[in-house]
């Protein structure tokens, strides 16, 4: 018989919140509101563009964290958010740690939402959402890359659940909305042929507006340049979409990494991404 597990007390758990504002100011775009709560904070690098560096001082997630994320490009402004290391779920017999994102993008901004992967220890139980809202002429790139489990320990994501929902809206219209939903044997669920073939890490690129449509035949050439990940590209309504699936995270890593400098044109990823 197992020992029994005690639960953490609700005022033990980490609480982290982030409301941040874009604004233009002198010709450039500035961080204008920043409001930091528990484990988040945000840090800006000078460098020619504007780049935000979120930072998690509780050094990862564990059952019953929560975490709140909310940021808004004002109009003709422009800047990327990325993260300042891989985020890491640890195991848990407790309840699931929670994740929502919220993003709005106003007419004539441009948004980047680059954090680096996501690690799903074996047990970690996530539940995680995102919201974005674009106005008008409004683009944005978004990514999310997931790592299940950590293999160089031998470590699968056999064990726990991940829900991990997309939604996004153009002016009050759902235009993408996507769901994986991992039960209590992940690892089982991504063996299977139709749902990740066995894969243990996966990214999801969605860039709305602009001209993504019209790099899209290079976002394919660039994903058959590495045969090991399995990779697909579409385009449709001024929408382009790319999913990644990879039995090595580090090959998937570089993929990825090649499609956003695709979709990215001359700008250079966030330093954090090549420390």
């Amino acid at each position: 018989m197992k020992p029994a597990v005690a639960t953490v007390p609700a005022y033990l758990r980490s609480q982290g919140s982030l409301s941040l504002r874009f604004e233009r100011r002198g010709g450039a775009t500035v961080l204008r509101r920043r409001q930091e709560g528990g484990c988040l904070r945000v840090r800006v690098p000078r460098g020619r563009t504007t780049e935000a560096v979120m930072i998690n001082t509780s050094g990862g997630l564990c059952g019953g964290d929560a975490v709140t994320q909310d940021v808004m490009w004002d109009t003709g402004t422009a800047a990327v958010l990325t993260t300042q290391a891989a985020e890491k779920v640890y195991g848990s017999r407790g309840p699931a740690s929670t994740v929502s994102t919220r993003l709005t993008v106003a007419a004539g901004a441009h948004g980047e939402w680059l954090p680096q992967e996501t690690i799903l220890f074996d047990g970690a139980r996530l539940e995680r959402e995102a919201a974005i809202v674009v106005q008008g002429d409004a683009t944005l790139l978004w990514c999310e890359c997931l790592v299940f489990g950590r293999l160089a320990r031998g470590e699968r994501f056999a064990s726990g659940m991940l829900r991990d929902r997309v939604r996004a809206w153009r002016d009050g219209t759902l235009i993408y909305a996507d769901v994986l939903d991992l039960g209590e044997a992940p690892a089982a669920q991504m063996a299977r042929a139709a749902l990740g073939n066995g894969a243990t890490a996966s990214a999801v690129i969605l860039a709305l507006g602009g001209d993504g449509a019209g790099r899209l035949d290079a976002l394919r050439a660039e994903l058959e340049h590495h045969p090991n990940v399995l990779a697909g590209a579409s385009a449709w309504n001024g929408i382009v979409s790319a999913r990644l699936l990879c039995a090595d995270p580090a090959a998937l890593r570089l993929c990825l990494s090649g499609a956003l400098d695709v979709l990215r044109g001359d700008a250079r990823l966030p330093r954090v991404w090549r420390c």
